[in-house]
C-alpha cells in the first residue's frame, strides 16, 4: 500500500512597500481582531487561525507573507484573513499582493452558514430583534468573538448569491453581482436550538441592511460569516460604553459578568423609551444617556461621561469595551490612551459607524476613516 500523505497547501508573497513600518502596528491589530492569534518572535509575527497558520515579516523595503492550510479552501480563507486587513489599513497605498505557491479555485468560505428568519420583534422604538435559525452554528458560540457579517438575500430569491474567495484572498461574487452585507454583534446564541439573535439599530437614514431588517419576515434568507472582533477580558473593574449599535454587546457582556464585577455602563440612546431592561451584577452602575432628539453621532454624551470616572489605582485590573460613531470613538480612544494611561491591551473599542460615510465608503477610504483620529 502507498503511504497516506497529509497534503498541506502553502503560499507566500513578497510585497515591496517602503513605508511598511508606518503601518505594522495597525495591520497586526486588525489581523488579531479577525479571530487570529498573533505572537512575535525574532521580528516575525506568527499567526494562528481556525483555517491554518501564517507569518507576517517586515523586510528592508516591504513585507513577506506565508500561509499554510489543510485544504485548498482553507488556504483561500487564510489569504483573505491577511489580505483583507492589510488592504484596508493601507488602502491609500493601493498595494498589490501576488501569491506564489499552491493554487485553489474560488470556493465558498468554510465559515459560511445559511440561515432563515425565525421571528421578528421590535424591542424598542429604534431596535428590532431578529432571531435566525440555521445549522452547524456552534462555531459562533463564543464569548471572545462577538461580531459576524450578515449577507442579506432579497425575498423570493431562487438562486442565492454567496461570496466566494479566490486564490488571491479576494471576495468574488457570481456574475460580479453582490448582495448587501454588514457587520453586526451577535446578541445571543443558542447552539442547541441552532438560533442566533441579532438586534438591529434602526437608523434615521437606513442603509441596505437596515432596510432589509425593517422589512424582514419569517422565512427570509440570510447568510452569516465569522465570528470576529474581540469580546471582554477578565478584569475587576469594567467600563462598557456605546450607543445603540453597541447596546447588544453591552447587554451580552453585562449578563455574563461574574457577580463580583464592579464598574460602569454608559449607554447613549434617544429617549427613555429606548431603554431596555438589563441583567447585570449589583456592582455595575448602568447610566442611560439621552440625546433627546439630537441626531445620533452629534453629541458628546459618551466622552463627557467617561471623563467623570474615578479609575482604580491599579489600571491593569481595568477593562473597557465599547463601540459608537467614529467621532466619539476617536475622542474616547484618545482619553483612555493619553489622559487615563490605560495600556492598549486593557481596552477594546470599535468605530461601529461613521455619520458621513457608508460601509462601502469606509472600506474604500481605509484606515483614515476607521482608526482613531
Amino acid at each position: 500500500m502507498s503511504p497516506i500523505i497529509n497534503k498541506r497547501y502553502r503560499a507566500s508573497a513578497m510585497v515591496q512597500f517602503a513605508k511598511i513600518r508606518d503601518y505594522v502596528e495597525p495591520i497586526i491589530d486588525s489581523i488579531a481582531t479577525h479571530d487570529m492569534t498573533v505572537e512575535e518572535a525574532d521580528g516575525v509575527h506568527h499567526i494562528r487561525s481556525p483555517f491554518g497558520t501564517a507569518t507576517f515579516e517586515t523586510t528592508g523595503n516591504g513585507f513577506r507573507l506565508t500561509a499554510e492550510a489543510r485544504d485548498a479552501g482553507g488556504l483561500n480563507r487564510l489569504k483573505h484573513a491577511l489580505v483583507g486587513p492589510i488592504g484596508f489599513i493601507a488602502a491609500r497605498e493601493d498595494l498589490e499582493i501576488q501569491w506564489e505557491g499552491d493554487y485553489a479555485e474560488p470556493a465558498l468560505p468554510a465559515d459560511l452558514r445559511i440561515m432563515h428568519v425565525k421571528s421578528v420583534e421590535n424591542i424598542a422604538p429604534r431596535l428590532r430583534r431578529i432571531v435566525f435559525r440555521g445549522e452547524n452554528l456552534e462555531r459562533y458560540d463564543r464569548n471572545d468573538q462577538f461580531h459576524c457579517r450578515l449577507i442579506f438575500q432579497p425575498r423570493g430569491t431562487v438562486e442565492p448569491r454567496w461570496p466566494m474567495l479566490d486564490h488571491r484572498g479576494h471576495v468574488v461574487w457570481p456574475d460580479d453581482k453582490a448582495v448587501p452585507t454588514r457587520v453586526y454583534t451577535i446578541r445571543h446564541i443558542d447552539a442547541a436550538a441552532q438560533d442566533i439573535t441579532i438586534d438591529f439599530a434602526l437608523h434615521a437614514e437606513p442603509g441596505p441592511a437596515t432596510r432589509w431588517a425593517i422589512d424582514a419576515r419569517p422565512g427570509d434568507l440570510a447568510g452569516i460569516l465569522g465570528p470576529a472582533a474581540n469580546g471582554p477580558k477578565h478584569a475587576e473593574f469594567h467600563v462598557l460604553v456605546g450607543d445603540e449599535t453597541a447596546l447588544p454587546g453591552i447587554a451580552r457582556i453585562l449578563e455574563n459578568l461574574p457577580a463580583t464585577a464592579t464598574g460602569h455602563a454608559f449607554i447613549e440612546v434617544d429617549t427613555k423609551a429606548d431603554e431596555l431592561p438589563l441583567r447585570c451584577p449589583s456592582g455595575m452602575a448602568v447610566a442611560w444617556l439621552h440625546r433627546n432628539g439630537a441626531d445620533a453621532g452629534t453629541t458628546t454624551l459618551l466622552e463627557d461621561r467617561i471623563r467623570t470616572i474615578k479609575w482604580p489605582e491599579q489600571l491593569d485590573a481595568v477593562f473597557v469595551w465599547g463601540g459608537c460613531e467614529h467621532r466619539a470613538f476617536s475622542a474616547i480612544h484618545r482619553h483612555l490612551k493619553k489622559d487615563t494611561g490605560l495600556s492598549r491591551d486593557r481596552f477594546v473599542l470599535y468605530s461601529h459607524w461613521h455619520k458621513h460615510l457608508s460601509e462601502e465608503d469606509i472600506i474604500a477610504t481605509g484606515a483614515d476613516a476607521y482608526l482613531p483620529q
